[in-house]
Formats: C-alpha cells, sequence, structure tokens
C-alpha cells in the first residue's frame, strides 16, 4: 500500500494547505514579474497598442480617401492630420489651463476660505479640518503648477518620448496603408483548422475597438454639456477649463469623472460658498450615474459591456504599467483579452486546461 495512503489526515490537510499557499505566493510572484516586464518594455509596448488602436478606429477614413488617391498617399494623409488634430488639442489645452492658473488659484483660494468659514463656524474637530485644508491646498498646487511642473519634469525622458511617438506613426502608417494584408498575414501563421476562428477574432476586435472609442466619445461629450450648461446658469468662471477637462478626463474611466467633477465643484464652492458646491457635486454624480445605468448600456453593446471592478482594475493595471496612456489604452485592451478567453473556453481549451491541473494535484496530493 502506497505511503501517502496511510498518511494521517491532519498532515494529508497541513500538506495541502501548503501547496495552495506556495502557489498563491507564486502567482502573486508571477503577477508582479508580468507587471514589472510591461512597465519596462512599456516605452516599446504602448506605442505599438496606441498605434494598433488608432489604426483600426481611423481605417476606415483612409479606406474612403483611396478613391481619390493611393493607399500609402491615403494613410499618410490620415496620419499628418491626426498629428495636426492632436496638436491642435494639446495647444488648445495648454492655452485653456496654463494661462489661466492665476485664476484657478485664486478661485481655489477662495473656495478655501469658503470652507474654513462654514466648518469653523459649526465646529468642526480642527486636527480633520486642517487635514482637510492641506489636502485641498497641495491638490490646488497641483491644479496650478502640475502641468508645468510635469512638462519641467519630463524633460529627461524626451528621447523616450519621442522614440514612442516616431514608432507609434510608423506602425501606425503601415496599419492604414496595409491593414487587411498584415491581417492576412496574421491569419495565415496559425493553422488551417482554426484560421476561420482566428479571422473572426480579429474583425470583431476592429469592430469593438471602433465601437468601444466612439461610445466612449459620445459619453465624454454628454456629460461634458451638462456639467458645462449647469456651470454656466451657475455662473462660474473658467468655463472652457471644466469642458477641457471633463470631456478629456471621459477618455479614463473614474478618474477622469473624479477629476473633471472635483475641479467644477471646487470652483461651485468658490463662486457660491458650500451650498452651491454641494449641489454641483450631487448634479456630477447623479449625471454619471445616469450615464453608467442608463446611456451607456445604449450605447455600448453587449460585446463591450463588462463589469464595472474589471473596468477599474484593468484602469489601475494600466495605470501602473503604462501611466496615462494606459489608463485610456487598458479598457479596450481588457474588452479584447475577455474576447479571448471566451473564444477559448468555447474551444475547449478551458475544459481540459482543470483537467489538466486536477490530474497535476493528484500526482502531487494524492488522496
Amino acid at each position: 500500500m502506497p505511503e501517502d495512503v496511510t498518511e494521517p489526515r491532519p498532515y494529508l490537510a497541513i500538506r495541502r494547505i501548503g501547496v495552495m499557499s506556495w502557489s498563491v505566493i507564486g502567482f502573486v510572484v508571477l503577477l508582479g514579474m508580468v507587471t514589472g516586464g510591461l512597465a519596462a518594455i512599456s516605452e516599446l509596448a504602448l506605442p505599438l497598442v496606441f498605434a494598433v488602436m488608432v489604426g483600426a478606429a481611423a481605417y476606415p477614413l483612409a479606406r474612403r480617401l483611396h478613391q481619390w488617391m493611393k493607399p500609402s498617399i491615403a494613410a499618410m494623409v490620415v496620419v499628418l492630420g491626426s498629428l495636426a488634430g492632436a496638436a491642435m488639442v494639446a495647444i488648445f489645452v495648454v492655452r485653456g489651463v496654463v494661462q489661466q492658473t492665476g485664476e484657478l488659484a485664486h478661485q481655489i483660494d477662495v473656495a478655501i476660505a469658503n470652507m474654513a468659514d462654514t466648518t469653523d463656524g459649526v465646529g468642526l474637530d480642527a486636527a480633520a479640518l486642517t487635514a482637510v485644508r492641506e489636502a485641498i491646498t497641495a491638490a490646488a498646487g497641483f491644479i496650478g503648477r502640475g502641468l508645468v511642473t510635469l512638462l519641467v519634469g519630463g524633460v529627461s525622458a524626451i528621447t523616450g518620448f519621442v522614440a514612442g511617438t516616431v514608432l507609434a506613426i510608423l506602425i501606425g502608417y503601415y496599419v492604414l496603408k496595409d491593414g487587411p494584408i498584415i491581417e492576412r498575414w496574421i491569419v495565415r501563421q496559425f493553422p488551417e483548422s482554426g484560421r476561420d476562428d482566428v479571422d473572426d477574432f480579429l474583425r470583431t476586435g476592429v469592430r469593438s475597438i471602433r465601437a468601444y472609442w466612439a461610445g466612449r466619445t459620445v459619453l465624454s461629450a454628454a456629460v461634458t454639456c451638462v456639467i458645462v450648461l449647469v456651470s454656466f446658469l451657475m455662473g462660474l468662471p473658467l468655463i472652457g477649463t471644466i469642458a477641457i477637462v471633463n470631456f478629456l478626463g471621459g477618455y479614463v474611466p473614474y478618474l477622469g469623472a473624479f477629476l473633471g467633477g472635483g475641479l467644477a465643484t471646487l470652483l461651485a464652492v468658490a463662486d457660491g460658498g458650500l451650498s452651491q458646491g454641494f449641489l454641483m457635486l450631487a448634479i456630477v454624480l447623479a449625471c454619471n450615474l445616469l450615464l453608467e445605468n442608463v446611456l451607456e448600456p445604449m450605447i455600448m453593446s453587449d460585446k463591450l459591456s463588462i463589469h464595472p471592478l474589471v473596468v477599474l482594475l484593468a484602469t489601475t493595471f494600466g495605470g501602473i504599467v503604462g501611466g496615462m496612456v494606459g489608463l485610456i489604452l487598458a479598457v479596450p485592451v481588457a474588452v479584447l483579452v475577455i474576447d479571448l478567453v471566451r473564444r477559448l473556453k468555447s474551444a475547449g481549451l478551458g475544459a481540459r486546461i482543470p483537467g489538466q491541473m486536477k490530474s497535476l494535484q493528484d500526482r502531487v496530493l494524492p488522496e
């Protein structure tokens, strides 16, 4: 009789717990290694992912231009047009935010003073009030000087930024120029029996990317219009800054809404006190909740609807790996990964892996 059969059950249970514990530790270590590896190659990986997604979203425009010009020229026109549009947006953002930092800092000072008068009047704990004031002051400094500080601090990384930008431009150009050719080449690398599935996955992924960015743009524009309209009716200053921060923030799930809504709320406090600030905060929360539960399911198809927790985790992971660009790309990448996992499970891979794991467990921990 084998030795493991006569082993007392308490020792067998301890062995199982040990194996499970080491499995968890191994998974955490593996996750850390993957995260560190992705972060290390993010300067190369992020331009690749970004260029592929932008190229997939903009390819219909390049295809329309094929009626009047060669594919290479059409791709160049789209790339140059995208660069010009991005430069115009960047200039508009810098002029709209940096040039108004003095007024913004003044409004934040007024908001802090209003909050201090109100909280002192109701006798709140002094230590808690001091902590709140310091947090708001720190946030004010970031808003007022953060962009300039970021630009100055990023001078040391200018080489990596330029290299990543050039790489993204080149990849985007070839995706726009030879998109179908690249797709057919990828499909041919797989066994003939699975080529149809690979082709369907690629086509579905491209449609999902286009639908995601279109839906995100509509949602961002909708919430921006509501917040700007309310800000205008309240007579708040810096309407342009509020619009810029909220619209661009709409492409970053959760975090963008927090920053945009927080800025509008802070300016409302500066202009009309805490009562107006609470009103703006309630409108911001109601607007985002309404969009999340009503408008978003109508705009996003079932293939793009994923659980909010998955969105939050993917956004966090993307931010850790790739910073702001990772925050923006995290959700569409997660959508593609979830679709890939679903296809692998439907192909039977999901059923084979648990069986293989169970066989390995039986060999390591025999009953």
